[in-house]
């Protein structure tokens, strides 16, 4: 099973946190001017500056706290295991800042027209994120229920979605959707940290220590080391996992036979198959039953019989004629001659 980011982990802790005592009431709900981490005007006048940035923790009841978790577990989750820890947390807290700002901006001038609810949750900052990765991604259409869509459509799809979560903020959605989309479009790249800032700060407090919770997946803000992570699971070191090793069988060797001149016992070498080491005789039983190759190291006397080919079964050849008998003593002639000079002839004869 795949690990949890540490960040987005974190990110589910804290909401747990901040709302756990609220909904720990039994039907006693927290009014939202009773929240001391919600996103509200009057508070923000006040110099509660913090509220810019905590209201994404806070969630009023428990189905909303649920909807909560599954959207930073897949939007969260998702935006930092590519871009790293170090860059998730520095985009959720300058997408929550920057969404807070714009909403506080477009509520002052349509609170006289319309009420609106102040934002909570985790979900304008997950709008952002969907925000970056749609502008960013090289995908036109995408099916969404049997139906293609482009992709610049599926967030203001998403909206109209995310309106059946309790206390949901319209407003603060579109905000964090807006700030999404300018950041993806490269709007803010004066405002972006750098790779080489990234990997400076991996080494730095608080991340260092964030590496070392067990059970949770640090992601680097390097780029090569996050491509690098998964070739690593792909390419094992060699012995740290069982094997099995197949091997095809090998071809059959041809035998081959060693004969010496004390080796009488297999009686004299025919004299009608010392012919000539490049003529072979034809068998077409040899197709069957392979050829056996025979090592010459010694000098075939003339006249002797054909016990050696009966011996090793090899079918009986037809008896020489007048015409032939002149033409195999002039081919045996060959051999002999290289026998006296030390050279060994290699003849072959089918065996049957």
């Amino acid at each position: 099973m795949e690990r949890v980011p540490v960040a987005t982990c974190l990110t589910m802790l804290l909401s747990f946190l901040v709302s756990g005592p609220g909904l720990l009431q039994w039907g006693a709900e927290v009014a939202p001017e009773d929240s001391a981490f919600s996103l509200r005007p009057e508070a923000v006048r006040q110099w509660q500056v913090h509220r810019l940035v905590t209201y994404i923790f806070v969630y009023e009841d428990v189905i909303s706290l649920v909807c909560g978790a599954v959207i930073v577990w897949y939007f969260a989750g998702g935006f930092e295991k590519n871009t790293g820890t170090v860059k998730h947390c520095f985009c959720t807290v300058a997408f929550a800042f920057s969404s807070a700002l714009l909403y506080l901006v477009l509520r002052a001038i349509v609170s006289g027209l319309l009420e609106m609810e102040d934002a909570k949750g985790f979900m304008p900052v997950a709008f952002a994120m969907l925000g970056v990765s749609i502008t960013r991604s090289r995908m036109k259409k995408t099916v969404l229920l049997g139906v293609y869509f482009p992709m610049l459509l599926v967030p203001w799809l998403l909206l109209c979605v995310a309106c059946l979560i309790p206390h949901s903020s319209f407003l603060g959605n579109i905000c964090g959707l807006l700030i999404g989309e300018v950041y993806g479009y490269g709007y803010c790249f004066g405002l972006d940290l750098p790779e080489w800032a990234v990997s400076r700060l991996d080494q730095k407090f608080p991340f260092r220590l964030l590496k070392r919770i067990k059970g949770l997946k640090y992601v680097p803000g390097s780029l090569a080391e996050r491509r690098a992570s998964p070739s690593r699971k792909l390419n094992p070191v060699p012995g740290s996992y069982p094997t099995q090793t197949c091997h095809g069988s090998p071809p059959p060797a041809l035998p081959v036979v060693q004969m010496h001149p004390g080796a009488h016992a297999l009686g004299s070498w025919p004299q009608h198959s010392l012919i000539h080491p490049h003529a072979p005789v034809p068998n077409p039983a040899a197709g069957a039953f392979g050829e056996l190759y025979i090592q010459n190291h010694f000098r075939a006397p003339p006249g002797s019989s054909s016990a050696f080919s009966q011996h090793l079964g090899a079918p009986d050849v037809p008896k020489r004629t007048d015409h032939t008998a002149a033409g195999l003593h002039q081919a045996a002639a060959l051999p002999t001659t290289g026998a006296a000079s030390g050279s060994a002839d290699l003849c072959r004869i089918h065996v049957g």
